[in-house]
């Protein structure tokens, strides 16, 4: 896919999408644009909250209760990590470990490191540890060959 920017001097923005074929993946790009990507409700010192979809960095099952990492704030979600993934890979989210799932949208930085593993910093310089076992597949899905 190539991404052309160019800053105007108009008073107005435009985003020009061609392709050959919608598909999946070009009607969530378009989603994100218009900002239709979705909002969940969360729960953070007893008040609920909405967050966008794109504003999540990742996600953690810690004891049976999910939690929702935002770039500032952590919120009690009531999905369950299977669910969440279910719903929302398309979306770009991607099980990084039996208990987390990351924003790939929202990774910074990669590095490999020893054991096949990979340390991922996110957009808010927290570093998340992919395991061997779902390094691979990361890979795979950055390069673009998988979901």
């Amino acid at each position: 896919m190539k991404i052309t920017l160019q800053q105007v001097n108009k008073e107005y923005e435009e985003i020009i999408i061609k392709y050959a074929q919608m598909t999946e993946r070009i009607d969530s790009i378009i989603k994100y644009i218009e900002g239709q990507s979705g909002q969940l409700l969360g729960s953070r010192d007893g008040q609920k909250s909405v967050i966008s979809i794109p504003a999540i960095l990742y996600l953690e099952s810690v004891e049976g209760v999910t939690y929702l990492y935002t770039e500032k704030e952590v919120y009690r979600l009531n999905l369950t990590l299977a669910l969440f993934e279910s719903l929302y890979a398309r979306e770009g989210f991607f099980r990084c470990s039996k208990s987390m799932i990351i924003n790939i949208y929202r990774i910074k930085n990669l590095k490999s490191i020893s054991g096949n593993r990979i340390d991922v910093t996110m957009d808010n310089e927290e570093h998340v540890v992919i395991s061997r076992h779902y390094a691979k597949e990361l890979r795979s899905v950055l390069r673009g060959d998988a979901k």
